[in-house]
C-alpha cells in the first residue's frame, strides 16, 4: 500500500495546506463549498494522477476509483464540531502517513480524479437521518448514473435516504 501511495503522491506533487477547519456554522452548503474549493485547488496539480485511473468505459473509470479508496484510504467520522476540507494531494499524504478520513475526503478524492478525465461529476449530499448527513460522488449521463461512494461497501450502489441534493463539480 505504501509504495503505492508513494507513487500517487509523486504524480499528485507535495500538499499544499493541511487542511482547512470549516467554520461558519457548519452547514451542508458551508461543507460542500470547502469541498468545491478543495476540488479546483486539486486540479492542476492531479491531471497525471487522474490518467492512471482511465479505463475503456466510464463505469470501469469510476470502480478503479473505488477500488483505489477502499483499498488505500482508511475511514474515520470527524466530529461534528472538527469538519475538514483537504486538497487530494493531502489526502494522498495523510494516507501514506497512516491517517484516515470520512466521506467528504473520499468525495473530494473521487471528484478531483473523475473531475481531471472530463466525466460529468456531481456531489450527492444525502438526508439520512432528518439533517443532511452523507456526501459521495456521481457521475450523471442522461440514462445512466454511476455511483462512487468510497464509505460504502459496494460499487455502484447506494445507501437509503429521505432527500438529495446533486451539486455538479
Amino acid at each position: 500500500m505504501s509504495a503505492l501511495l508513494n507513487y500517487y503522491q509523486g504524480l499528485a506533487g507535495s500538499p499544499d495546506f493541511k487542511r482547512r477547519l470549516i467554520k461558519n456554522n457548519q452547514s451542508a452548503g458551508d461543507i460542500v463549498s470547502a469541498l468545491l474549493m478543495a476540488v479546483r485547488v486539486s486540479m492542476p496539480k492531479c491531471k497525471h494522477l487522474a490518467q492512471r485511473f482511465r479505463r475503456e468505459t466510464p463505469e470501469a473509470t469510476c470502480l478503479a476509483v473505488y477500488d483505489f479508496m477502499r483499498k488505500n484510504f482508511i475511514y474515520k467520522r470527524e466530529g461534528s464540531s472538527a469538519q475538514t476540507a483537504k486538497t487530494l494531494p493531502r489526502i494522498i499524504a495523510d494516507s501514506r502517513d497512516g491517517a484516515s478520513g470520512d466521506c467528504k475526503h473520499f468525495s473530494t478524492t473521487a471528484g478531483t480524479i473523475l473531475k481531471c478525465l472530463g466525466l460529468p461529476v456531481y456531489f450527492r449530499v444525502i438526508d439520512q437521518v432528518g439533517r443532511w448527513n452523507h456526501i459521495y460522488v456521481v457521475v450523471k449521463y442522461p440514462h445512466k448514473t454511476i455511483i462512487i461512494d468510497g464509505t460504502y461497501p459496494y460499487f455502484n450502489r447506494e445507501t437509503t435516504y429521505n432527500k438529495k441534493i446533486d451539486i455538479k463539480i
